[in-house]
């Protein structure tokens, strides 16, 4: 008997754990449903100090709930029960260490509190584990339950829970937090349930400190009808940190002409010291630090006199912006942000005050800003003409190769209009974000910064596979040969960079991105937000490419120049040089290396006009390459175009 009892007890402990996380829920909560007479009903209680444990037990007329488990409430007292219709009354018991709290909810309708609450406790009488029940044929308790998992569906007349002291402060910080690979955050709808649960303990002074483990500290106070405004600052840990800890500054209109309340409200001011408690991938707390403000049954909007929350700290780098913002979002989608709205930000050297006109929970939000663009407008203006043309002459491109398919096509055309495509992309995108990234939608946005960052990725996938392609026809003619090329190229240049954005995408790394001018004004489009982000998959890429198509670029001229002292006059010689030089230097992307030098206007401007008009280019390398009736058309622009007939080479591969 024993042995079927400790294996029902095991059972239920793992059952309840497992449906919690892994992890007992903090709140004790035992259900089920009386079965009783038809006489007067009473309620028996013998609720006293310690924690040796509960019991709850049923008869015909009387329901009985005691045991040592408090740490201040004592409780002896007989209560009348309401008459219900029927034999059977469904009842809950519920314990709270943490507030010192015992209720009972009696045929779903009436509430009685036994005990507390009290104030904030740091160790109680938590972990309640079922010691053992006993059965009963005509009354007793039918369906007992813990936390919604049924112990015994039969009539028991009594059950009886061991209780252990814990630390109550721990079990409230897992009830708030979850802590995964290291990393903690706060529970997506719990954001307010500390100051839920300090709203219902008892205040035993004018202004109620407390403090959890988990790096949250808690002020709070009454809200009297005498109220002159009060500033809160964040009680200083046992070893004080560098800065001063924030303040807060609550305005006597706090209520502005709401009317009273017959109880006045309480006030919770809660200081987090934990940057990661309320995680967006796309910020950086100053400090770590989050002040939040909560008022009793009250929501507090558009103040006639702000709330000032102060933050100390270092003096900051010139390039990190502080803007004060508060935690917002969707919670029934699950999605949770930093908005600046509502606020204004006053900053000096080493503070920062946040005037807001709502309450909720504040922080100082740092980010890298750019340096400010010199003639913002005029870049702007010259690229879209730039991407319009290049656009245009892409659209051309493609056209044209596809009518003229069966006399071109050769593997270096193939490759030519593979880059057209990325361009005609890259441009196409680049014209459709700056248009409509305006509407701020956050779907939106993202498909287009989607767009752009593998367009761009593209466009660079192949400007190195030309590189490579006219290094192979001329230095490698004899063994140019490969089975499936063209499909091994096309999985490198449009697979391989939407593998990178499909990664960087599950990360947050896109979204709206302002861009400041030297003026003062802003544009916005959508792109990518972290910084890393950036040097990694964009500068990191780039230098990748640049360095390989640089020297693609050096080994193909001297193979030209080469050439060319035997064939050619030497003005005929210098032009062509100079021409396929011009050609080759947009075909591998090496102009883009002009924006290692856009901390000059000059290199701006240059790198601007050059890489919007990459398409125009293209278009013209294309025109020039076209075979001429009558003539070789791949010998006649060998040089000129820095490739030698693909065909021809494919041939001499394999009779070789």
């Amino acid at each position: 008997m024993c042995s079927v009892t400790l294996g029902r007890i095991c059972t239920f402990l793992l059952f309840a754990c497992f449906l919690n996380d892994g992890r007992c829920e903090r709140v004790f909560r035992f259900c089920g449903v009386r079965k009783h007479s038809n006489e007067t009903q009473k309620l028996q209680l013998n609720v006293t100090l310690g924690c040796h444990g509960l019991s709850i037990s049923n008869t015909a007329d009387t329901l009985f709930i005691g045991g040592e488990l408090t740490i201040s409430c004592v409780n002896t007292s007989s209560i009348s029960l309401p008459q219900v219709s029927g034999l059977e009354t469904p009842f809950c018991v519920y314990w709270d260490g943490f507030l010192d709290l015992l209720r009972l909810e009696y045929n779903t309708t009436r509430n009685f509190t036994l005990c507390g609450p009290s104030t904030p406790q740091t160790t109680c009488c938590t972990d309640l584990s079922l010691n053992k029940n006993s059965g009963s044929k005509d009354v007793g308790i039918l369906n007992g339950s813990v936390r919604g998992d049924i112990i015994e569906k039969n009539a028991q007349e009594f059950y009886i829970f061991r209780g252990e002291s814990n630390q109550c402060d721990n079990e409230v910080c897992e009830d708030l937090l979850n802590t995964r690979n290291g990393q903690t955050a706060m529970k997506s709808g719990r954001e307010d349930e500390l100051e839920r649960l300090l709203m219902q303990s008892k205040f035993t002074r004018d202004m109620q400190h407390f403090e959890l483990p988990c790096g949250i500290q808690t002020t709070a106070f009454i809200l009297g009808p005498d109220f002159k405004g009060n500033t809160v600052v964040r009680q200083e840990d046992s070893v004080p940190g560098i800065n001063k800890p924030p303040s807060v500054y609550i305005p006597p209109t706090l209520l502005g002409n709401k009317p009273r309340a017959r109880k006045a409200p309480k006030v919770v001011c809660s200081f987090y010291n934990n940057n990661s408690l309320f995680q967006d991938k796309n910020s950086v707390i100053l400090n770590g630090d989050v002040v939040g403000v909560t008022v009793e049954n009250e929501v507090i909007a558009d103040l006639v006199e702000p709330v000032v929350f102060t933050f100390f700290h270092k003096k900051q780098p010139e390039n990190m912006t502080r803007t004060c913002v508060f935690w917002d979002g969707l919670p029934h989608e699950g999605k949770m942000f930093w908005n600046e709205s509502g606020c204004k930000t006053l900053k000096s050297d080493t503070q920062t005050a946040c005037h807001c006109d709502h309450l909720t929970y504040f922080a100082v939000l740092l980010q890298i800003s750019n340096k400010p663009v010199h003639n913002l407008e005029a870049q702007t203006n010259i690229t879209y003409i730039g991407c319009g043309i290049s656009a245009l002459c892409c659209i051309l491109t493609i056209g044209l190769f596809l009518c003229q398919r069966k006399s071109t096509s050769n593997k270096s055309s193939l490759i030519h209009m593979n880059l057209a495509v990325a361009l005609l992309l890259l441009n196409v995108s680049f014209l459709l974000n700056m248009t409509l990234a305006s509407l701020c939608n956050e779907g939106v946005c993202l498909l287009l910064a989607l767009m752009l960052h593998y367009s761009l990725l593209c466009s660079f996938t192949w400007m190195a596979i030309e590189a490579y392609n006219v290094y192979r026809l001329l230095c490698k003619v004899l063994c140019t040969y490969t089975s499936q090329y063209m499909l091994k190229l096309c999985l490198v240049g449009f697979v391989l960079p939407a593998a990178f954005v499909c990664g960087f995408a599950s990360r947050g790394a896109y979204g709206l991105y302002r861009i400041t001018s030297s003026t003062g004004t802003e544009t916005t489009m959508c792109w990518i937000l972290h910084p890393l982000v950036h040097y990694i998959a964009n500068v990191g890429y780039f230098v990748v490419i640049f360095l390989f198509g640089t020297s693609m670029l050096v080994v193909t001229v001297v193979r030209i120049r080469h050439t060319e002292k035997h064939k050619c006059t030497p003005e005929r010689s210098s032009w062509k040089l100079v021409s396929s030089v011009l050609m080759l230097t947009c075909l591998f992307g090496t102009t883009w290396g002009l924006n290692f030098f856009s901390f000059t206007f000059t290199g701006q401007l240059l790198s601007t006009i050059l890489n919007s008009l990459q398409g125009f280019c293209l278009c013209v390398r294309y025109f020039l390459m076209r075979p001429k009736q009558g003539t070789d058309g791949s010998r006649s622009s060998k040089f000129l175009l820095g490739s030698s007939s693909s065909n021809a080479a494919e041939s001499k591969s394999r009779n070789s």
